[in-house]
């Protein structure tokens, strides 16, 4: 007898970028002992919580929950709105950057008694010590969620065992605030241009999951910023089917040939020595 597949939870990204022609994103590696991608640099980003889909912390949004569904495409607006405050929460988890407005200004953390004030926040809210909700009311913040452009989603295949259904978010880094990995989840960070990002992934210097490579692929075609937050939002999910071929693990993509329903041209990735490499859109 089969096991079920696993349902995939939902999770949110975002990617935070700054510059205008020749931009960078800020990337952060995960610990040697994540269960999901371990090693990897990734954009910040994590699993949705219930806590984040509750009626207080929607009071505290710049979206209605209405928005917030039309945005993402989703019939769940609670949860819609919940995604978004996740990727807002995770931001500030992982990489200490928060977006949110107060008296209608985006949160800047420029004076040293609030980035000290705020990373206390962050590190109390990591040790699972405050709440996000009991923070945004002590600061009497409204999250900036209308700030980021929904640019595509990835669904882990129905082969592997945790799977996550990933929203990626793209915004542009608020000014006067420095984003720094959080030494647990994640062990370093660094801002890089999708050229240079690949450039080291080439070189073997880091490792990328297969979302991350194909998204810096796309984002290395383009070099004014505003071009790039403006990518998306996505036609439908990306859905990885698994395809061994001898002995080599090809991840197809909606519009190769042997996916299903097939396509006109290759478009997949392929691991081979241990490393990935993308044929096709994005290559």
């Amino acid at each position: 007898m089969n096991d079920p597949i696993p349902v995939p939870k939902d999770a949110a990204t975002v990617l935070l970028l700054r510059g205008e022609t020749d931009f960078e994103i800020f990337m952060v590696r995960r610990g040697a002992r994540a269960q999901f991608m371990a090693n990897a640099m990734v954009f910040p980003g994590g699993r949705l919580d219930e806590a984040d889909c509750t009626d207080e912390i929607a009071q505290r949004c710049a979206l209605t929950r209405s928005q917030a569904a039309d945005l993402l495409g989703a019939d769940d607006s609670k949860r819609a709105l919940g995604l978004l405050v996740a990727a807002v929460r995770e931001t500030f988890e992982e990489a200490g950057v928060l977006l949110a407005r107060r008296d209608g200004r985006l949160l800047t953390l420029e004076a040293s008694a609030d980035a000290e004030r705020f990373q206390t926040h962050r590190d109390n809210l990591n040790a699972k010590e405050t709440t996000f909700a009991a923070i945004l009311a002590a600061e009497q913040l409204t999250l900036a969620v209308d700030a980021v452009n929904y640019y595509t989603r990835w669904v882990t295949p129905t082969v592997e065992r945790r799977r996550y259904d990933a929203r990626f978010l793209i915004t542009r880094a608020p000014a006067g605030q420095r984003p720094l990995h959080d030494a647990h989840e994640t062990t370093a960070s660094e801002w890089l241009s999708p050229s240079s990002a690949l450039a080291a992934y080439e070189a073997r210097e880091i490792e990328l999951a297969p979302p991350t490579l194909r998204i810096l692929r796309e984002l290395a075609k383009v070099s004014a910023i505003e071009s790039a937050l403006n990518l998306g939002p996505p036609s439908q999910p990306i859905q990885p089917q698994p395809l061994v071929e001898d002995g080599i693990l090809h991840l197809l993509l909606p519009g190769d040939p042997q996916f299903d329903p097939p396509g006109d041209s290759p478009n997949r990735v392929t691991l081979r020595d241990g490393h990935w490499h993308t044929v096709g859109q994005g290559a």
